[in-house]
């Protein structure tokens, strides 16, 4: 994030007439954008609630506070949430229930798999809207209408985000997987790729599994179900670099324990369990280990406007990229 796009942060807290600001960014960016601004207001004698979806043993904005030797924090998903601490860390449904004031709220939409939609998102925040002083929307997306927005783009990592292929067929894709999957399988197996091939439901799930096997048994090796083996095996089996696997799941999630950058098919992308929201995250899943991302592949039958809408976003981010030279 360059420096003027922090004082600009700054100086919105400060002396900026709007309360409310968008920082736009994309997914897993981290809290780069936020960190001083949150250190400055806490440090300052002033109130943060922060809202997050992450874990409680993976709030960054907790570690990054702690590593700073501050204590006065109050951790979401604790028995209590003690809104009396400076810095007050909670989920979405915890939010609803917070009555205190706050100098500065700060809605993080960037660091963990979606469950909300902007809807959602912004119901939240007119509720908490009169009890703070300041709000930001940290998301991939503007939240507020009329507000400014600053752009951020991603840094480090690969450089940039993955762009989804679609692929369209007319086969009824509950019964077969189309040749040009197929072979993108076989290409990710000699390369000794990770893949996670999602579907949209167990039934699917078996089908597709006994379909890949019949068709070349070679796969069939390769092939496992996460209901059955769970995350904790996936991430032992990642670590060897010399064996491809293809973990097939109905359940839509990102995986981001399991330490791989993943080739991602979306088997039914069109499928009305699939928004933008979650497209775009696994989008950005591809890149988050390792400087190669994956390939993200959607399958479907037609193409809906959120597949649409996250080919628009990635191609978004990676233009606002160059546009700011890669840094």
């Amino acid at each position: 994030m360059k420096v003027d796009k922090k004082k600009q942060l700054l100086h919105w807290y400060m002396e900026g007439e709007q309360k409310a600001i968008n920082i736009k960014t994309v997914p897993y960016m981290g809290i780069e954008p936020l960190k001083e601004l949150v250190n400055k207001v806490l440090y300052d004698g002033g109130r943060v609630l922060y809202i997050t979806g992450e874990t409680k043993e993976h709030v960054l904005i907790s570690q990054f506070m702690r590593n700073l030797g501050f204590t006065s924090i109050s951790l979401h998903q604790d028995l209590e949430i003690n809104e009396k601490e400076s810095l007050v860390i909670c989920d979405y449904f915890q939010a609803l229930r917070i009555r205190e004031q706050y100098d500065l709220v700060v809605y993080d939409d960037v660091n963990s798999f979606p469950i909300h939609k902007k809807p959602e998102m912004q119901h939240l925040i007119g509720f908490i809207f009169p009890r703070c002083k300041k709000v930001v929307a940290y998301s991939f997306e503007t939240v507020f209408m009329g507000m400014d927005v600053l752009e951020v783009p991603m840094a480090g990592r690969s450089g940039f985000v993955s762009e989804p292929r679609v692929i369209e067929t007319r086969l009824n894709l509950d019964e077969f997987v189309p040749t040009s999957v197929y072979e993108y399988l076989l290409w990710f197996v000699y390369e000794k790729k990770k893949v996670l091939f999602l579907t949209a439901d167990k039934k699917v799930k078996r089908k597709v599994a006994r379909f890949l096997s019949k068709v070349d048994e070679s796969l069939e090796s390769c092939i496992f179900d996460v209901d059955e083996i769970g995350t904790k095996t996936m991430k032992e089996l990642v670590k060897d670099p010399e064996k491809p696997y293809i973990f097939i799941t109905d359940d839509l999630d990102d995986y981001l324990d399991v330490e791989t950058n993943f080739e991602i098919i979306i088997h039914g992308s069109d499928s009305s369990r699939y928004s933008y929201r979650e497209l775009l995250f696994l989008c950005l899943r591809t890149g988050f280990y390792e400087e190669m991302n994956g390939e993200v592949i959607m399958l479907c039958q037609h193409i809906t406007r959120d597949m649409e809408r996250t080919k628009e976003l990635t191609r978004h981010f990676n233009k606002i990229l160059w546009e700011e030279g890669f840094e």
